[in-house]
């Protein structure tokens, strides 16, 4: 029976891709057995399907997912379709720039089956140059967390999507007394510099917006303002 369901956002990380799913395939069989996992294509110039259509991915419970409108830094968007879409109770929120291996998989799993309810989880990143400014830092969006809590927080606002920054502080705001988050220092992702996305990262507009929404208390719940395709 599948718990986690690993939701992986893409956008025109081609290479990013193709590693990630090499690593996949490298997970034992009583791993395997307990993930599937989400492509979620935002709109990339080449599809995830044909990305991947080389790869034997027979040993691999995936679904792709296609965004058919470009919007710019719909994070938040992406992230509401995969939670809607998921069958698990587990849901990793999973960066194109961070890689599980195995031994991750697993840990993730313990954690899974030994949590109480409101209990989700982040976790550490190294780096193979240690002396990067993100090695042994966790990771603050990467998280192991159940479908149920991310809806009970209210989602994504994506009202966000169009500008850079704030998904993430955003969710957590709102979450902050529904969710107690754990930092395993313990569990490592391997942050992979070059699979960070090359995009406009200014705040301002998304700042402005944030600190606006948190005194007036107007979050939106209108969720997947998009096209979208099952593809796989």
């Amino acid at each position: 029976m599948k718990l986690i369901t690993i939701q992986l956002s893409f956008y025109n990380q081609s290479e990013i891709l193709k590693r990630h799913i090499r690593q996949w395939s490298a997970f034992p069989d009583s791993v395997k057995e307990k993930f599937s996992a989400f492509i979620m294509d935002d709109c990339s110039k080449t599809p995830a399907d044909e990305v991947l259509a080389a790869m034997d991915l027979s040993g691999l419970d995936i679904s792709i997912y296609r965004v058919e409108e470009d919007l710019y830094c719909n994070i938040a968007g992406v992230r509401n379709l995969g939670a809607k879409e998921c069958q698990t109770e587990w849901m990793l929120v999973l960066d194109m720039d961070t890689m599980i291996s195995s031994d991750t998989a697993m840990k993730m799993l313990r954690k899974a089956q030994g949590s109480g309810p409101g209990m989700a989880y982040r976790f550490n990143r190294r780096v193979k140059d240690i002396g990067h400014e993100k090695h042994h830092v966790v990771h603050p969006a990467v998280c192991l967390i159940r479908k149920k809590d991310y809806w009970a927080a209210g989602g994504c606002d994506e009202d966000f999507v169009g500008n850079y920054g704030y998904t993430d502080p955003g969710f957590w705001y709102r979450a902050k007394d529904l969710i107690k988050v754990e930092e395993c220092q313990d569990i490592y992702l391997d942050y992979i510099p070059e699979g960070q996305a090359d995009i406009n990262r200014d705040r301002k507009k998304n700042d402005k917006l944030f600190r606006s929404k948190k005194k007036s208390g107007d979050w939106s719940t209108d969720y997947i303002r998009f096209k979208w395709t099952k593809v796989k």
